[in-house]
């Protein structure tokens, strides 16, 4: 298990009512069911395709700025001190 920072921005940051949080995960996938338990229905119905258990379309999850896609994904294995940040879709024009 290692000890992260989460980040949160835009409505995720609404949901949870912080801009960040110290957990502990061995991975993304533990921390997001961690986070899922922490925050509730409200936050897995923003941010969690429930088919899945995955984030939602367009949802972005960076370690120390990488995005998990570019590593092992959901089985990214998290180390002490790790900052990992979640995004919602972001729209511009």
């Amino acid at each position: 298990m290692a000890k992260v920072t989460v980040k949160f921005f835009a409505t995720v940051r609404e949901i949870t009512g912080i801009p960040r949080i110290e957990m502990e995960a061995k991975d993304i996938r533990e921390l997001l069911e961690a986070l899922k338990l922490k925050y509730g229905r409200k936050f897995v119905e923003t941010v969690i395709d429930e088919g899945t258990g995955e984030l939602k379309r367009f949802f972005s999850c960076m370690i120390n700025g990488k995005r998990i896609e570019l590593l092992n994904g959901y089985d990214t294995l998290l180390e002490n001190d790790d900052a990992v940040a979640l995004f919602p879709p972001v729209g511009g024009g």
